[in-house]
């Protein structure tokens, strides 16, 4: 059949006009610098002393500023608005288990694709757009697991009566971040807007001594640590597995008789691995020999690292699972029996599982380098291989008593609080915080 004309299809629409308004930015920083001082926008003509000062917050407090704060009103925001999952999920869901009556609100990037995702009692907001501003202003609690760098970049003012909780989406993370890692620091622009927005926060839910340190060094104007637990990590604490397992299993088509291998490649500056690349049919192999059973391996890529799948792995049969467009990594890493990645924080999760965990670094030293860490990898419990046939042997030679109790002792030296009651923890903050908003109401 003929295809129809382009603005038909709204979706092309949109992708010509945000190429165009990237090739326009691209263009316009040959010509002007900017930065942000003091809640002002400058832009200043390259090489001349030509500047535009622009107020950050004046035209939208004009505009939300005047507007009543909802005290029931409780809006969530999973990375970027990157779906439901994450902790923001495990807290909904408590409350709503709880028959509480707060307007629970969910800002979403394409709110209509994710909306099966959701219960009936949450709300879509669009992520970026002028009704997700109005719904930072009204509500009474925010509560995300990132900076809110959009939003503080577009006028966002934390009123007299709101509040902030900030459950980050690092676990025992190794990885350096933020201020601690001078890669994303090189933006004056982002740099102030992340200290704003640590300033502007007021809990910080951690799981471990390690975490609260890790928030002291690396954000800024820290207050208010709570050991609290991550609620998306009760999920291993609870009953339900098996359900959990079979809601994965059905959504990515896979057998019940094969066992699950998920390979969690996290983020690079630079998307080229030339060395990089997991040997997908080795792998495969090597479990089915190590176990006598079957298995699927499913790969997840980072955010920003999706349709890259080629440049991660060798696949010459076409064996990967793809598990991308699955909105919680949380239900994955439940369902499968085993984990692989490079330096992602998912991994410290999985270890609550204490099944077997191992790490593929081929470009550790150059990582090092470019991010850095915490600790050493060899302080993790997780055999290291920085090729695939160490990970071969690895995996060949796992012992899982060993691996046992090293998980034990690595979780007891970072001194972790997770044991399945993190979502009931932080639920009895936020109510907490409506009541008392209630009482003085």
């Amino acid at each position: 059949p003929p295809k129809q004309p382009l603005l038909h299809d709204p979706g092309g629409v949109k992708k010509i006009v945000q190429a165009i308004k990237k090739k326009l930015k691209r263009i316009i920083k040959l010509f002007i610098t900017y930065k942000i001082e003091n809640d002002t926008r400058v832009y200043q003509l390259k090489y001349t002393p030509f500047t535009v000062k622009k107020s950050l917050i004046k035209k939208t407090f004009q505009q939300y500023g005047n507007t009543s704060i909802n005290t029931k009103k409780i809006i969530f925001d999973n990375y970027m608005g990157h779906g439901y999952g994450c902790n923001c999920k495990y807290v909904t869901e408590e409350l709503i288990r709880r028959g509480t009556d707060f307007d629970l609100v969910w800002i979403v990037k394409d709110a209509n694709a994710h909306k099966g995702e959701f219960p009936p009692k949450v709300r879509l907001v669009e992520y970026g757009s002028k009704e997700a501003m109005f719904e930072y202003y009204t509500a009474a609690v925010w509560v995300c697991n990132y900076h809110l760098i959009h939003y503080w970049n577009q006028g966002l003012v934390k009123r007299f009566g709101q509040y902030y909780i900030q459950m980050w989406h690092g676990s025992f993370g190794i990885k350096k971040i933020e201020k601690n890692c001078d890669c994303l620091t090189n933006s004056q622009s982002w740099t102030y807007l992340a200290k704003k927005n640590s300033q502007n926060t007021d809990f910080w839910i951690s799981n471990s001594f390690f975490e609260d340190e890790v928030y002291q060094n690396a954000f800024w104007s820290v207050k208010n640590i709570l050991k609290l637990g991550h609620p998306r990590n009760d999920i291993f604490f609870k009953d339900g597995q098996d359900l959990v397992e079979k809601k994965v299993r059905k959504s990515l088509s896979i057998d019940g008789k094969d066992k699950i291998l998920l390979y969690v490649p996290t983020f690079r500056e630079k998307l080229d691995f030339p060395n990089y690349k997991l040997d997908i049919e080795k792998l495969k192999k090597a479990l089915e020999k190590k176990t006598d059973q079957s298995w699927k391996i499913v790969v997840r890529l980072h955010p920003r690292m999706q349709n890259s799948l080629e440049k991660v792995c060798i696949d010459e049969k076409k064996q990967i699972v793809k598990a991308d467009a699955y909105p919680d990594i949380q239900e994955l890493l439940a369902a499968a029996q085993v984990v692989i990645t490079d330096y992602s924080s998912c991994i410290f999760d999985f270890l609550l599982t204490v099944r077997p965990g191992f790490l593929f670094v081929p470009d550790l030293e150059h990582y090092d380098q470019e991010r850095g860490f915490y600790y050493k990898l060899e302080e993790t419990p997780f055999p290291i291989a920085h090729t695939n046939e160490e990970l071969i042997h690895n995996i060949e030679n796992f012992n899982q008593e060993k691996y046992s109790m090293q998980v034990e002792d690595f979780l007891k030296k970072k001194g972790s609080v997770e044991d399945g009651e993190a979502s009931v923890r932080v639920c009895n903050l936020i109510e907490s915080i409506v009541s008392e908003k209630e009482i003085r109401g």
